[in-house]
């Protein structure tokens, strides 16, 4: 029999201490339903162990009670506008709770900030809880019910919170600094290696998801900093805008690698006409900063490294060595000055006095979001659907406890909206509603009758929630421990006087049972899109916005459209998943910087500038036009390009910066950017079939929000 970890004893302690605490002061203060507090503790605890496996870090439990405080608020008062607008008129409070049942639901899948998400999740099935309660126990006790729902949940966060901070607190943010330290170490050992030698795109392909994986690692626990710590309050500018600036980072070695395959085929008769003898001279000023950064990246920033200019006089150098050197020089110029930031930034965190500090960003950088506008609306259509449904049965039905069913299938329909398969997530918490309501009924009807005294209630109530605890962290039980907690809070009443009435407490149960199949029917009738369709509207949007991109004559400023990149390569990460993913979004994101450089610097195109933007222009059209693209297309457009740099070669008063664009421009067509992609979200379609078990442990993920990028 394995063996439980620490850690998750001392999690069962902390919730354990939570839950007689709010019991404890639920009662002393005589509130409305001591249930709720309990249910409070709970989630706030145990939801956020759903995905770390473990104690989570207290600035995940700090959000996230925050988060249940406001949703709870906005639910109340929308709960008590429904009951005193149509308290009287079932049919009209069923359209319009439906109605704000579905627009939370809305904004829940638009909403990529894993906070404001989870308000409106509150918001959304807080009302349905506060409204159908009053109707089902008494229209007259609205301004209770909704005071009892807001005050004890208060009672309940509290609680939880109390006891994550005083017992064994876990601080996410103090492993901030060496996750961007092991970021910076890994882009510098990266680079080292590309200027070393020339490998395979195999080869490549492991390394470069590794380091976006170091990457994602420092932006999970950049998230924590603004609620665990006000010591690093004042970096969260810098630390969001190096979100940003690190994919940038990555984007910028995986065009290095480009850039260099390219120049190492120089070969002429002469030494100034070969590669390696212009990338000795890159080597000579970059290898002594990438060597500290690798091995110190917290050590002292210096001053910042600029890479000298070539010096090509008196040397009649070929134009296509000249071209290709300049661009290697830049590549590798800006992967410099960003590992640079990074260090003055990984110093200040350690050094807040350090005079480097001042030269941090102080405004925080807008992020722009691909809304899946498609997939929210179908989940809200998919939640009114339902509600109206059932409600029509409870109503026309005579079903007194059918507001229960109606309760659940609010609450469960809401929590897993965004998982893969939410069918089968709420075919596990069928199983723990199921034991909740046979575990209720012996507590109601054989352990409360025996108990005097709340030393003993106590403990009947702590021995139940701590084997859900310990059940929670594992993937495979996590989902029942949580549907018991909910079911059983929902059923017992722990304040009202004990009356023995099993046929009304049967009667709640099989509602209860009811509205979580009732859900998941609806999740089955009513299905989520598929990775692989996720895959094809992200790509859809992506070639919409590089044809923009290539045809508009207003250029976005970059802090923009890496915005937009930032959140569309992640979810493309997320969905896809193995390491040539990694790489061909990376290529689609550095694609669309090249472009933008070339459209930045058309001015500088002389007498060429009218006819290159038509080319590129056309290349818009074909891109946009296309929902599946050919190798052979993007071979040709390399081709096109290569054809321009070629004739650009000559035109000696052009800069070298952008004949070196166009020329990386046609190496990242030529790698067929997107195909791989496309195939990929065909594949993922046609075999989206995933076991209920492996289906529930991705739900828990998306379920909170958390990308596994990410997303």
């Amino acid at each position: 029999m394995p063996r439980i970890p620490v850690d998750h004893w001392l999690l069962a302690l902390r919730t354990v201490l939570a839950v007689w605490l709010a019991l404890y002061l639920s009662m002393r203060l005589d509130l409305y339903q001591p249930a709720w507090a309990i249910l409070a503790v709970m989630i706030v605890t145990l939801q956020p162990v759903m995905f770390t496996g473990g104690t989570p870090p207290i600035g995940i439990i700090i959000g996230r009670s925050v988060a249940r405080l406001f949703g709870t608020l906005i639910g109340a008062i929308a709960g008590l506008v429904l009951i005193a607008l149509f308290g009287q008129q079932p049919m009209l409070y069923l359209l319009f709770a439906g109605g704000w049942l579905a627009f939370c639901m809305y904004w829940v899948m638009l909403e990529q900030d894993e906070y404001l998400g989870y308000v409106m999740m509150l918001s959304g099935y807080t009302a349905t809880l506060v409204s159908l309660t009053a109707i089902g126990t008494g229209v007259d006790n609205i301004w209770s019910v909704a005071q009892g729902r807001f005050s004890e949940t208060a009672l309940g966060i509290g609680c939880g919170l109390l006891a994550h901070v005083v017992i064994a607190p876990r601080f996410g943010s103090r492993a901030l600094p060496d996750a961007l330290s092991g970021f910076l170490s890994r882009a510098a050992a990266e680079t080292l290696t590309t200027l070393a030698e020339r490998r395979d795109q195999a080869s490549r392909d492991a390394p470069l998801k590794a380091l976006f994986q170091r990457y994602q690692d420092f932006e999970k626990l950049r998230g924590l900093a603004r609620l665990e710590t006000r010591r690093l309050s004042h970096f969260i500018p810098a630390l969001d805008r190096f979100a940003s600036d690190g994919l940038a980072l990555i984007t910028a070695v995986r065009e290095l690698e480009t850039a260099l395959d390219y120049l190492r085929e120089c070969d002429g008769p002469r030494e100034c006409d070969r590669g390696e003898h212009w990338l000795a001279e890159l080597r000579q000023q970059a290898l002594p900063l990438l060597r500290a950064i690798e091995s110190e990246p917290d050590g002292r920033p210096t001053e910042r490294l600029l890479l000298a200019d070539f010096d090509w006089e008196d040397k009649a150098v070929d134009p296509r060595t000249r071209a290709r050197a300049e661009l290697v020089r830049q590549r590798l110029g800006e992967v410099l000055g960003l590992l640079q930031h990074g260090r003055r930034l990984r110093n200040a965190l350690d050094d807040p006095t350090s005079s480097k500090v001042e030269t941090l960003p102080r405004e925080r950088r807008s992020r722009t979001t691909h809304n899946e506008h498609f997939v929210a609306r179908f989940n809200a259509f998919r939640v009114f659907i339902a509600f109206e449904l059932l409600g029509q049965i409870w109503i026309h039905g005579g079903w007194h406890s059918g507001y229960l069913a109606m309760m659940l299938l609010g609450v469960f329909t809401m929590l897993f909206a965004k998982a893969p398969n939410p069918a089968a997530v709420v075919y596990q918490f069928l199983w723990g509603s199921i034991a909740a309501v046979i575990l209720g009924g012996i507590l109601l009807f054989l352990v409360l009758p025996t108990i005097n005294g709340f030393p003993l209630l106590a403990i009947a109530i702590g021995i139940p929630v701590a084997i859900g605890t310990l059940m929670t962290p594992h993937p495979r039980w996590s989902l029942i421990g949580l549907a018991g907690a909910i079911t059983m809070m929902t059923l017992l009443n722990l304040h009202s006087t004990y009356t023995f009435s099993p046929s009304s407490y049967i009667n709640g149960g099989l509602a209860s049972i009811i509205g979580t199949i009732a859900a998941m029917i609806t999740y089955s009738l009513f299905r989520q899109r598929s990775p692989g369709e996720r895959i094809e509207t992200l790509m859809a949007a992506y070639w919409r916005g590089l044809s923009r991109l290539l045809r508009e004559k207003s250029l976005p400023n970059r802090a923009r459209l890496e915005s937009r990149l930032y959140d569309r390569l992640g979810r493309l990460v997320a969905l896809g998943g193995s390491d040539s993913v990694v790489r061909e979004a990376i290529d689609l994101h550095a694609l669309a910087l090249c472009v933008w450089r070339i459209r930045r610097l058309r001015d500088a195109l002389g007498p060429h500038r009218a006819e290159i933007e038509a080319w590129l222009d056309d290349i818009g059209r074909r891109v946009a036009a296309r929902r599946r693209h050919d190798p052979a297309v993007w071979h040709a457009l390399a081709d096109e390009a290569i054809g321009w740099v070629e004739r650009l070669y000559h035109e000696a008063h052009l800069p070298i910066a952008s004949i070196g664009e166009i020329a990386m421009l046609s190496h990242l067509m030529r790698a067929a950017p997107g195909v791989a992609l496309e195939a990929r979200a065909d594949e993922v379609s046609d075999g989206a079939g995933d076991t209920a078990a492996n289906t529930a442990t991705k739900a828990t993920t998306e379920t909170t929000g958390e990308t596994r990028h990410a997303d």
